[in-house]
């Protein structure tokens, strides 16, 4: 099977074409004009709100998300009733990989982190239009290697760095997918995605916030310092992202 060569003024006319189309998610941004007509004639435009269900552990995954500037978390659930954050998705992604694979339910819950809207694209709909758009097909399978990948990190990550670095690589990676420098989020809730204490999130912000380079209150929190926020986040953001280029550019 022949695969095209994109060159770059194929891709800013893609751009451009997603631009004019109200599409900020990544992945259909790179979809040639004619799949992307096709993937916006099925789908429709949605606000995912802070801490919303999306799709319960276990329920048939009755749609996939393309995000714009909102974030999913795709959480996982232990039996003592604590969850621990797998990975988020934002306008570099989608959520329902599941579907991609063939799969009617995942193990994974579903939930708004923060709030902003999104494509939602039925998944009969979505399964049809993977076996009629080459495209799309060939990135959703570029794609499911990147969050392979991204799970990997995250759980050397998880494992090896400390809170105070782990809340930076999060706070980048959740200002990259929402493009914004501010959002609304609990020290709370960022916890619980952690899977960390409370008081570990709040020295860890307090920290960052005495370095200058974020503030946060009542819930919300602004990236004040980008270049300091990088520097004090560990390896992992770096690592990520250029995988993502290299990937999914």
């Amino acid at each position: 099977m022949a695969t095209s060569i994109l060159t770059a003024h194929h891709v800013r006319d893609r751009g451009a074409t997603a631009r004019a189309a109200g599409v900020r998610n990544h992945l259909l941004a790179l979809l040639p004009e004619d799949e992307l007509g096709a993937v916006l004639g099925v789908a429709e435009s949605v606000n995912v709100a802070a801490k919303q269900l999306i799709c319960r552990r276990g329920d048939e995954m009755r749609f996939v998300h393309f995000p714009h500037d909102c974030v999913i978390s795709l959480v996982t659930e232990l039996q003592d009733g604590n969850s621990v954050e797998a990975m988020t998705v934002g306008c570099d992604g989608f959520a329902g990989m599941a579907v991609f694979h063939g799969v009617s339910a995942s193990r994974l819950t579903s939930i708004g982190q923060i709030s902003g809207t999104a494509h939602r694209i039925p998944s009969p709909e979505f399964r049809r239009l993977l076996a009629e758009c080459q495209a799309l097909d060939r990135l959703i399978h570029r794609y499911s290697q990147f969050v392979f990948e991204t799970v990997s990190q995250s759980a050397a990550c998880n494992r090896m760095h400390v809170i105070e670095q782990r809340c930076a690589r999060w706070l980048l990676m959740s200002e990259d997918r929402v493009g914004r420098n501010h959002f609304d989020l609990t020290q709370e809730f960022l916890a619980e995605m952690l899977g960390v204490r409370r008081p570990g999130v709040t020295v860890a912000m307090g920290a960052l916030e005495k370095a200058g380079l974020i503030s946060h209150g009542r819930g919300r929190i602004a990236v004040t310092d980008r270049p300091g926020l990088e520097r004090a986040a560990c390896e992992c953001y770096a690592v990520i992202k250029e995988r993502q280029r290299e990937l999914l550019s």
